[in-house]
């Protein structure tokens, strides 16, 4: 069974740009999109991610603007939340948990449950929202509202539906899972936040020296650069990204999808469809 998966643009972040790779100097803010993916196939409609609620619950700033509403990127692809097979969370952050409360509660919402349970200790503060987790509980106690994964070991996995599967992460939060999903031209690994910046992370490196203030560049020639955004150990962070270069398409939350070819970074999709034209790395 295959899909073909479809970028839904929930609003803006604004983020530091030294967030998006180690190495990179910080104090120059820039604008990244938050994203959900629309799984189209025999299983689907399938969601990946919700995007945030209110550009309130950010902190940093956002920007909903015109058409970015949770409803109405759904509209676009001729849907409405009830339709929807499922919806499925990379993480429970406040950019990608944001919108459920708009999902009836007869669509079951799929997390790892490591990862809600480490969103209520509190240990990353308001990078997840509030109310987001108050609609989780509710689900909790709502039958058939809420899917648990057990996933509690790198590599582990589960198929929720024939070509869909779901693997812990390894990295970003420790309670992250990635979406794995058949397209025919090969797998797409929605990752999340492992990456925001795919061509960064696995084609150009820093290399070049020592930034004050910052972390060290990448000197070992075969490793891919970090973001300057996890909670797990950078041995487990190094082992995520790594594993990531199996993937035909690795697609992030926050870039543009990345392809790969036998592990290395040839080129991105701009449109908003995986599979979908490339533009090989280099060009213009």
């Amino acid at each position: 069974m295959t899909y073909r998966i479809h970028r839904l643009n929930f609003g803006s972040v604004v983020i530091d740009e030294s967030m998006r790779l180690r190495g990179i100097a910080p104090g120059h803010r820039i604008a990244v999109p938050a994203q959900g993916f629309l799984l189209e196939g025999e299983a689907g409609p399938i969601l990946v991610d919700a995007g945030y609620r209110d550009p309130s619950v950010l902190g940093a700033g956002g920007e909903i603007a015109p058409g970015q509403g949770f409803e109405e990127q759904l509209g676009a692809h001729g849907l409405e939340p009830g339709d929807l097979t499922c919806v499925i969370l990379t993480h429970l952050h406040r950019d990608h948990a944001g919108h459920l409360h708009r999902v009836p509660m007869t669509v079951p919402v799929v997390v790892n449950r490591s990862e809600l349970g480490g969103a209520c200790t509190g240990i990353q503060g308001r990078a997840y929202a509030k109310d987001d987790l108050h609609h989780l509980i509710d689900r909790l106690y709502t039958p058939g509202a809420l899917r648990f994964l057990d996933l509690d070991h790198p590599g582990a996995g589960e198929e929720l539906f024939p070509g869909v599967t779901c693997r812990l992460s390894g990295g970003h939060t420790p309670g992250s899972i990635g979406v794995v999903v058949d397209t025919g031209e090969g797998e797409a690994y929605l990752c999340g936040d492992l990456f925001y910046d795919v061509e960064g992370a696995l084609r150009n490196q820093p290399r070049d020296g020592f930034v004050a203030g910052v972390q060290p560049t990448y000197l070992a020639i075969d490793d891919p650069a970090l973001t300057n955004n996890f909670t797990t150990s950078v041995l487990q962070e190094m082992a995520a990204a790594k594993a990531a270069r199996q993937y035909r398409f690795v697609v992030p939350a926050h870039d543009d999808p990345g392809v790969l070819d036998r592990g290395r970074y040839v080129g991105r999709i701009l449109g908003d469809t995986v599979p979908g034209p490339v533009t090989v790395a280099g060009e213009s």
